[in-house]
């Protein structure tokens, strides 16, 4: 009886805690460059990251600190990054919303599942169309953030494992 109490009372707390803290708080940052695609500061990609953030901040109302960058590789494969950072409680439910939020804006066909390998982040991604030409859009979110990416000339395995990448450098969370 000692051990069914000491595991309903440290074990599941713990369980359940320990991904929150892990991830929570967090801070963002995007670096200049991941692997092959570097951050374009030009002005109309200066623009579309200002209207993502402002985009973010308004529909997440929880929200933190935003984050929003467009990448680019010399050979034209272009990655739109965008996300914040700040407490999510329900971060499964959280990848679903924001997926069913942008079906409309990218033409989204039915979101697939991503085994992200770390309890308590979730992953979606999608095929869509945007300005003509065919998209991946895949958004992860955990209990301190979430990010979302739109990817041209990749696969949907391909944009998932590249969101995965840039969310490691972009998202930071804080350990006391």
């Amino acid at each position: 009886m000692l051990l069914l109490t000491l595991a309903c009372c440290c074990g599941c707390p713990a369980y359940y805690g320990f991904p929150i803290s892990a991830q929570y708080p967090a801070r963002s940052a995007l670096p200049e460059q991941v692997e092959d695609l570097s951050l374009r500061q030009d002005d109309r990609s200066a623009e579309t990251a200002r209207q993502l953030q402002g985009e973010v901040r308004k529909e997440h109302w929880l929200v933190e600190e935003t984050f929003a960058g467009v990448y680019a590789t010399t050979n034209g494969k272009r990655v739109t990054v965008f996300g914040g950072t700040g407490f999510r409680l329900t971060p499964e439910s959280d990848a679903e919303a924001e997926m069913s939020r942008l079906t409309d804006r990218y033409a989204l066909a039915t979101p697939e599942s991503v085994d992200t390998g770390v309890r308590g982040r979730y992953e979606r991604c999608a095929v869509g169309q945007a300005d003509g030409s065919d998209v991946v859009v895949c958004t992860s979110v955990d209990h301190g953030s979430i990010a979302t990416g739109v990817f041209t000339r990749l696969s949907v395995a391909d944009s998932a494992d590249l969101l995965a990448t840039l969310r490691a450098q972009i998202v930071q969370p804080e350990r006391g």
